[in-house]
């Protein structure tokens, strides 16, 4: 076992092969918003968002600390989480690339909810306010408290999986 973990121990390889293996990896496509001082809002295409504990309800996002949101979410203390369907993938590509910062608010799906916070009207949100920060590499892993949730009618989730979106279709999920 040591040896086959020793095999892979240049950084660069590391990172490229750690890359490959995680690009495998299934993931739900959600963004996270947040409001500056002045309301304004701020946000980030993610796909690490878990739920960490029903009693609190809790759930956590991973944030490169290169975003420029994530300072935003650590001064406000509060982010929305908004996983998104297949629909959402044009406003998922809005939020990928920097240079469409000025963009990623501008669409008529918007509306504001507790804290003043952005979420997408036909879309699940669920709303938070920080609870604990631990960085680690390039991330920092943010817990937020659970204090609101909206769930409307989900037809399928956008998911991403081998450097493209996928769609999963609820009716291919039994309850």
């Amino acid at each position: 076992m040591q040896e086959n973990i020793e095999r892979i121990s240049r950084p660069l390889e590391l990172a490229a092969s750690f890359m490959s293996a995680m690009s495998r990896v299934a993931s739900s496509v959600a963004l996270v918003t947040t409001i500056d001082e002045n309301g304004q809002p701020h946000g980030l295409a993610a796909t690490t968002f878990l739920s960490v504990s029903m009693n609190p309800a809790s759930a956590l996002i991973c944030v490169n600390r290169s975003a420029s949101a994530s300072p935003v979410i650590k001064d406000s203390g509060v982010f929305c989480v908004v996983p998104l369907q297949s629909i959402h993938e044009e406003i998922s590509a809005r939020f990928i690339r920097p240079d469409n910062r000025d963009k990623r608010f501008v669409h008529s799906r918007w509306r504001t909810g507790p804290a003043g916070l952005p979420f997408i009207d036909d879309a699940s949100a669920v709303f938070c306010s920080v609870a604990r920060e631990v960085e680690h590499g390039t991330h920092t892993v943010i817990i937020g408290n659970v204090h609101s949730v909206i769930v409307p009618e989900v037809q399928d989730s956008l998911v991403y999986m081998g450097g493209r979106y996928v769609r999963l279709d609820a009716g291919d999920v039994e309850n």
